[in-house]
């Protein structure tokens, strides 16, 4: 696998969840969540090329040239109910990754969960240009909170992260893939009831990107919730993907 990272616990797992990082993030995001979900349910993270393990790539700044090579690989997944979780641009990418895997795969994920991340369908469109500049993408991150003062005066880091930040911001910026239909599945949406960078009216406009089932759950924390919050987050989804795992043990019971 290039893009995934597979940290299930068996191979024998009644679903998986896909997670995708948030803008300048990496899959190890996610590495410590392994061991902290049942067994019965799989673990499988994104890896953007240019972070993390991929950083001698070069990174992608278009939202198409992410999903369909993305796509490509995840639908290997489908043999098993799919949960996709995005954390902030994860969330935007994971929506469009939902389109992308129903229409050149016939893949229809079981659940998506958007975190920290306003409704990207919903006009006007999040404006992203504003931060693509050197002193726009740390003020982006003075704005979203969640990096360490330290880091933000370390030049060498400060290196590292800024032109993969950039790439992000300037994909989330860019023009959307044309298909704009329903995702065709149930959406939860995690909102941080302190976060700098999320209204909560467009939260919960997430309600119209599917025709599936809607509810949001709001979380005592600011945009990085995945991590303040770690422990009540994954209650919530250990919850929300509950009746997947229970409908897979009755389908296994009845073969």
């Amino acid at each position: 696998m290039t893009w995934l990272r597979d940290w299930s616990q068996s191979e024998d797992v009644a679903l998986r969840v896909l997670c995708l990082p948030a803008a300048g993030s990496s899959a190890h995001t996610y590495r410590s969540w392994s061991g902290l979900l049942p067994p019965d349910v799989g673990l499988v993270a994104v890896e953007l090329p240019g972070h993390g393990s991929r950083l001698a790539e070069t990174p992608l700044r278009t939202m198409d040239g992410i999903v369909r090579p993305l796509a490509a690989e995840v639908a290997g997944l489908a043999d098993r109910p799919l949960v996709v979780f995005g954390h902030s641009m994860g969330a935007t990418v994971g929506a469009e990754l939902c389109r992308t895997l129903r229409r050149e795969a016939g893949v229809t994920p079981a659940l998506m969960v958007a975190a920290a991340c306003e409704a990207p369908r919903e006009g006007p469109r999040k404006d992203y240009s504003r931060w693509l500049t050197e002193d726009g993408v740390l003020d982006f991150l003075h704005h979203m909170g969640g990096t360490p003062p330290e880091l933000l005066a370390h030049d060498d880091y400060l290196r590292m992260l800024l032109p993969v930040l950039r790439a992000d911001l300037t994909a989330l910026a860019g023009p959307q893939p044309g298909d704009d239909s329903p995702l065709d599945c149930p959406v939860r949406v995690y909102l941080g009831d302190r976060d700098p960078g999320v209204r909560p009216e467009r939260a919960a406009a997430w309600r119209r990107e599917s025709n599936g089932d809607f509810a949001l759950h709001t979380f005592a924390a600011g945009h990085f919730l995945v991590q303040e919050r770690r422990a009540e987050v994954l209650a919530q989804l250990c919850a929300d993907v509950r009746p997947l795992r229970h409908a897979r043990r009755t389908t296994g019971r009845q073969s």
